[in-house]
């Protein structure tokens, strides 16, 4: 949502999710996404339009890839669960205001991320930063996908 003007669905997205403890908001605060950034400037697409199924940022994509990851979802899975799931949309950084991204699009930004050879680097700093915090993640299907500390 960076440094864009705050729609009022989106402050109600929050409002409705503030007092909500889960773990992709403790994830969220915890990891620092300045480094993940750093990674990810490799595969951002510059571009002076906003045209296309691509305009959404590497962080967003990445983060995307990361709720599929622990979660153990499809694209199809994805897509279909960021049209619903506030608490992925807010984890993302997407609007409920603007279009999704689709299957096709997940699985493009995947294929992107393992040609440039950074995925496994991006995992790494995620897992080597939760590991400072003594977090460890587990995955599961939705309802049960927690933070233990180790």
């Amino acid at each position: 949502m960076g440094n864009q003007t705050m729609t009022l669905a989106e402050q109600e997205n929050i409002n409705r999710i503030a007092n909500q403890k889960h773990f992709l908001k403790e994830i969220d605060l915890i990891i620092d996404w300045t480094k993940i950034n750093k990674v990810l400037s490799k595969v951002e697409i510059r571009r002076e339009s906003v045209a296309g199924s691509d305009t959404y940022s590497a962080e967003v994509m990445f983060r995307i890839l990361l709720i599929q990851s622990w979660y153990q979802l499809s694209d199809y899975q994805m897509e279909e669960q960021l049209t619903y799931n506030l608490m992925f949309l807010y984890f993302s950084h997407l609007s409920l205001e603007n279009p999704i991204p689709d299957h096709l699009t997940i699985s493009r930004w995947r294929s992107r991320f393992l040609e440039k050879n950074i995925f496994d680097e991006l995992l790494e700093e995620i897992n080597r930063q939760l590991v400072m915090h003594n977090i460890e993640v587990h995955e599961g299907v939705i309802v049960d996908a927690t933070l233990v500390e180790s």
